[in-house]
């Protein structure tokens, strides 16, 4: 019995299919696998599967996913099984979220395996996580990110794996025969136009500047960009500013503070200059304005250009 939770789904999704490969024989899968949805499961059809001798092989898999969506009937019928479970069958559950006093979660605890995916809590040691992500997604192509086009896309995507795993193997694609991915590569796969696009936001928002802030804003909407991935790349521009008034404490070469940033080294000295014109009770304060906005996109059916216009003009006022 595992239970695979955690939101960071590339992660999750990397350990199932090995667990996979490690539980059934190759060719076995299509004998041996029941693969049952959450939220359309049936009580009875949970126990049937999960008691049905395995087929020319030592065990069967029961893959049960969105088990944050079981209905009540449907968790019960869990639970009962989990009190006399089947010496042959392996039952693996999927979810995003539990809640921690979730008694089919302290179940799961007692008679299997809980495993946890979620990046670091701490910036740093997500983007480090991120960034050792993307050099292996590489290396398995047979190619190398340079360190400034790692600090690149991480700018771009900021801190998630499922897009910058996307923007690396278009990356291995785009750049053909070529063993090395430059920022150059970065900038011509994803548009240069794009990528001064946001680094004239973020810019324009370390400055204060409020018109340019907000006309860059809703060009970048109007070509397309999501209100909720601007929102991260507004609130990494801000802890960037914390760290870089921090960094102007101790003077650095323009090299190390591009690598102790994470930010390509073109893009440094505005950074500065933005930390050099910003308090740090303001941007503390911007991050919790940002979080608020965060929960806010998320819940809101609609109207998530507008809230984010106005969040834009409230760090800028």
């Amino acid at each position: 019995m595992y239970l695979l939770l955690g939101e960071e789904v590339l992660l999750r999704e990397a350990f199932l299919s090995r667990l996979l490969r490690t539980l059934l024989p190759p060719g076995m899968e299509t004998l041996n696998l029941d693969i049952l949805a959450g939220s359309e499961t049936a009580p009875a059809d949970l126990a049937v599967r999960c008691r049905t001798i395995p087929a020319f092989a030592p065990r069967r898999v029961v893959l049960l996913k969105e088990v944050d969506r079981l209905r009540s009937e449907v968790w019960e019928a869990m639970l009962g099984y989990l009190d006399a479970p089947s010496p042959t069958t392996c039952l693996i559950c999927i979810a995003d979220k539990l809640d921690y006093g979730h008694r089919g979660l302290k179940r799961i605890e007692e008679v299997g395996k809980v495993l946890r995916f979620a990046l670091p809590k701490d910036e740093g040691g997500r983007e480090r996580q991120c960034q050792q992500w993307m050099r292996e997604r590489a290396r398995h192509q047979g190619k190398s990110l340079t360190p400034e086009a790692e600090r690149l896309l991480l700018t771009l995507q900021g801190p998630d794996l499922l897009r910058l795993s996307q923007e690396v193997d278009k990356l291995c694609l785009f750049v053909g025969d070529r063993q090395q991915i430059d920022p150059e590569a970065v900038e011509s796969l994803v548009g240069q136009g794009r990528v001064r696009g946001i680094f004239e936001l973020t810019a324009a928002v370390g400055r204060r500047d409020l018109d340019g802030a907000v006309s860059c804003l809703r060009h970048l909407l109007e070509r397309g960009e999501e209100p909720l991935g601007m929102l991260g790349m507004l609130a990494r521009q801000l802890r960037l500013l914390v760290r870089a008034k921090e960094l102007l404490a101790q003077p650095s070469p323009p090299a190390e503070i591009s690598r102790l940033l994470g930010v390509p080294r073109p893009f440094v000295s505005e950074i500065l200059e933005a930390a050099r014109l910003s308090s740090l009770p303001r941007l503390e304060q911007g991050l919790a304005r940002l979080l608020d906005l965060d929960r806010r996109l998320k819940s809101s059916g609609g109207g998530q250009p507008l809230y984010l216009e106005l969040a834009v003009i409230d760090l800028c006022s």
